[in-house]
């Protein structure tokens, strides 16, 4: 997405003045790369006159000719330093369908606690959204106790034949190829292990909990976000086999969930959420975070993160869950949050684009992992040949 920046200083001190627009230029920059923004240019104001900013007037008559999509600015202050000023700048703007992002606004997004404490989606919406069943409380206690046995947690997890059912379904299928039918608890639970049993009761049973409700309009393919999931999952588990990692137990799990926010956002703010996506329709647009908060009072991302927090979910998930858009900014399980990234674009590129594409990949994080654009389609190949048969992850289930 091209974008163009703005800078402006109402300093008078002709160093002070330097200074600031030199900060407000290294920002402008850092967040473009940050977010896959293509900067055309920074529009610099010269004249330090608050009443008629030549420079911006000079802008907005550029955006009538399409050369950029949006317009980046440190905080929105920077436009002008009345309400009036700013008011008819952002009306001309809107008329030549031109966004103004402000990296001051969109860093105030992060989930602080003033931020979520503030959204009026995690008010008045987030309380009504279930707890986990009391089966899976109980597995997950089981799991930290250092204590358990294979026998208590089958025991847990058998009482409850539907979960029992999908956590079957999920150890025979195609993810995990074993040769043999795995045809009890007890017997998965001795060959995947205690946290990935976890994983798998986690994925079904919220899989279940956010079934599309059939009175709604039609806004979210519940049906392609599971299949995106479970390919993100399958390119994550072929990224960590790679790299020749040791299998992190929470691969699957944290892959297959790490859009929760999105269905959590159509099921508890959907008439919000629906002005969200026909602003930012594409997947991979960079502009859905932004319309999310805009519209939605929290993004994803955010609201994900806050709710895995709730249910008290494994600190590997909720790192991904969290910054899965933006794995660097995880202090913790940042690998995990890696490989899950470029699984979620490797599953990007399977359902939404023709062609491989480098270009959709931030490369620090690529840098991080050790992977270059040779061992990127390798994989992708890989990927594609594994997903041919996949329709969903019901049929990926069966």
């Amino acid at each position: 997405m091209k974008v163009v920046g703005y800078v402006n200083s109402y300093k008078t001190h002709k160093d002070d003045r330097f200074l600031e627009i030199k900060s407000q230029k290294e920002k402008i920059s850092e967040f473009c790369q940050k977010h896959n923004l293509e900067l055309v240019k920074i529009y610099e104001e010269t004249i330090n006159n608050a009443d008629f900013p030549p420079v911006l007037t000079r802008l907005i008559n550029d955006a009538a000719n399409k050369n950029f999509e949006h317009i980046v600015v440190l905080k929105i202050d920077i436009l002008a330093k009345d309400n009036l000023t700013k008011t008819w700048v952002t009306s001309e703007l809107n008329r030549h369908n031109i966004r103004i992002y402000s990296i001051a606004e969109f860093n105030a997004s992060k989930p602080s606690t003033a931020s979520i404490s503030e959204s009026k989606l995690v008010k008045y919406k987030v309380k009504d959204i279930p707890s986990l069943p009391e089966v899976v409380t109980k597995v997950m206690e089981l799991v930290q106790n250092p204590n358990s046995s294979a026998a208590q947690l089958s025991k847990v997890i058998s009482h409850d034949t539907g979960l029992t059912s999908r956590v079957l379904k999920l150890v025979n299928s195609a993810y995990y190829g074993f040769p043999k039918q795995i045809s009890s608890i007890q017997h998965a639970i001795m060959i995947l292990g205690f946290t990935t049993i976890r994983g798998l009761v986690l994925s079904s049973t919220i899989f279940k909990i956010f079934a599309p409700k059939n009175d709604r309009v039609k806004v979210l393919d519940y049906k392609r976000l599971w299949k995106h999931s479970l390919i993100t999952a399958i390119a994550a588990k072929r990224i960590n086999k790679f790299l020749r990692l040791q299998e992190d137990d929470d691969i699957f799990s944290s892959a297959i969930l790490h859009d929760i926010g999105k269905i959590i956002l159509d099921q508890y703010d959907h008439e919000n959420y629906i002005s969200a996506l026909q602003e930012a329709p594409h997947p991979m647009d960079n502009r859905m975070m932004f319309a999310e908060k805009r519209y939605c009072g929290i993004n994803h991302q955010d609201l994900g993160y806050l709710v895995a927090e709730e249910w008290n979910l494994p600190p590997g998930l909720i790192n991904v869950i969290h910054y899965h858009h933006y794995p660097l900014e995880a202090l913790e399980h940042t690998r995990l949050t890696s490989i899950v990234y470029v699984g979620n674009i490797i599953a990007h590129i399977a359902l939404d684009f023709d062609n491989f594409d480098i270009g959709l990949f931030d490369e620090r994080v690529l840098e991080y992992l050790s992977l270059d654009e040779d061992n990127l389609c390798q994989i992708n190949s890989e990927v594609m040949l594994e997903i041919e048969n996949i329709e969903d992850l019901e049929s990926f289930l069966r």
